[in-house]
């Protein structure tokens, strides 16, 4: 008789009178782009997704207005699949909003659903499920709250320049996109500094010409160079 082998990743279950493959997806979603999702993929990589079936979206979690987290619940996903998932929190920011969106993906779509960090909380162990869902949920919450919080109290700390820019109590140092250093040649800098001081007969237009700058940049370098702020390489 045949001996039918079961991988991690793809496995084969009876159904009305014949095979079907049961996939498991993973999610993954930071708040923005300066946010690293390495940590997460590793996690799901090691629990053993495919990287192909790994979905992932920079964006905040206080919606469903996430295009890869869409198209695998809407298009991809079917009954019977296993979503998996580092962290509940990436399913919403708030108690309403990931009770939604585990509801829709475990009663609505019939998916089992696995957070690596609360195990707890798989759609595996219904028990506990309801009562601890409701406790975490209100939990991140609050830390949410909390970390809110005292990023404006911090903001509030900061000391401020003469023009009202901020200064980080951490670094000392002016918050912000510090100046660019413009890469220029000595007779191109000589060229800015003329014009500036209105010493050269050549036009602003062929002074744009010949530092290949467009007008806005060249009258913030202008202004730099009055404020003393210009730095060059």
């Amino acid at each position: 008789m045949k001996k039918w082998h079961f991988s991690s990743v793809k496995k084969l279950s009876w159904m009305k009178g014949g095979f079907f493959n049961k996939l498991e997806y993973g999610y993954i979603r930071v708040s923005t782009n300066l946010q690293d999702h390495t940590r997460q993929e590793k996690a799901l990589l090691e629990y053993g997704i495919l990287a192909e079936n790994i979905y992932s979206d920079i964006g905040s979690g206080k919606d469903f207005n996430r295009p890869q987290y869409q198209k695998l619940i809407n298009k991809v996903i079917k009954a019977g699949d296993t979503l998996v998932i580092t962290s509940l929190d990436r399913l919403g920011r708030d108690m309403k909003l990931i009770l939604e969106n585990y509801n829709l993906i475990v009663d609505t779509r019939g998916v089992t659903l696995i957070s690596l960090e609360q195990p707890e909380l798989n759609s595996t162990n219904p028990i506990l499920k309801t009562v601890m869902l409701s406790i975490y949920t209100m939990l991140a919450d609050i830390e949410r709250k909390t970390m809110l919080e005292r990023q404006r109290q911090a903001y509030n700390s900061m000391k401020k320049t003469d023009t009202g820019k901020l200064i980080s109590n951490k670094t000392g140092e002016v918050v912000g996109r510090k100046k660019a250093s413009h890469n220029f040649k000595k007779e191109d800098i000589e060229l800015l500094k003329n014009w500036i001081d209105k010493t050269t007969e050549l036009t602003t237009n062929q002074v744009l010409k010949a530092l290949d700058v467009s007008r806005p940049t060249l009258y913030k370098l202008k202004k730099e160079y009055l404020a003393g702020e210009l730095k060059w390489k």
